[in-house]
């Protein structure tokens, strides 16, 4: 990388950090652009040559959430005996991480934006990492006896996705008034004990 395109990618990240900030503190609907652009000290091309919306800015962090559970949860996956220890702790971890680093109203403006039938849906791109994760830990489950066969992978991996959407929008229209780390354990267990043999 050269040094114009490293200073692209260091203004990229001012933007982005100080616009989750903002929306931390004042909610994402009181946040303008020219507020983001003012306090990272940047200017409206900069903000337009790296996002198109401050929408944008949440699908930029959504992909930081994915290479979360590449680069940090997957390699770990070979310290659990089991594809049903895996999900859990691989659900649990999830949750950890979307509490600490996203919060409830980052999650109830990206559910907001994922309704408008204009726009293309994140959630719904078939080849992102979380879903390819899940692929696998299902498969293996069903190859090492634990899940049951009458589903096939795709199914189960729809059955997780919808549980996963659901607790998050729920949580997000709740204000995050429960613990995520703490509820999805009644949720996964219920969902993982329908997919044993």
């Amino acid at each position: 990388m050269n040094k114009r395109q490293l200073q692209a990618l260091e203004t990229k990240k001012r933007i982005l950090n100080v616009a989750l900030e903002l929306f931390q503190e004042k909610s994402f609907s009181n946040v303008t652009v020219d507020e983001i652009i003012e306090k990272s000290q940047t200017s409206k091309g900069a903000f337009y040559n790296h996002f198109k919306s401050k929408h944008d800015i949440f699908f930029e962090k959504f992909q930081e959430v994915d290479h979360y559970y590449v680069q940090e949860l997957e390699p770990q996956f070979h310290l659990f005996n089991s594809a049903e220890e895996k999900l859990r702790w691989f659900f649990f971890k999830q949750m950890e991480y979307i509490e600490t680093n996203l919060g409830w109203d980052v999650i109830r403006t990206i559910y907001e934006h994922e309704l408008n039938v204009e726009a293309d849906s994140f959630f719904l791109i078939p080849d992102r990492p979380l879903y390819q994760i899940l692929g696998k830990l299902c498969d293996d489950g069903k190859k090492g006896g634990e899940f049951r066969r009458d589903l096939s992978t795709p199914e189960m991996v729809n059955i997780f996705a919808r549980t996963i959407r659901g607790i998050l929008y729920d949580w997000g229209i709740n204000k995050g008034a429960f613990s995520l780390q703490n509820e999805q354990r009644f949720l996964f267990d219920a969902v993982i004990k329908g997919l044993k043999t």
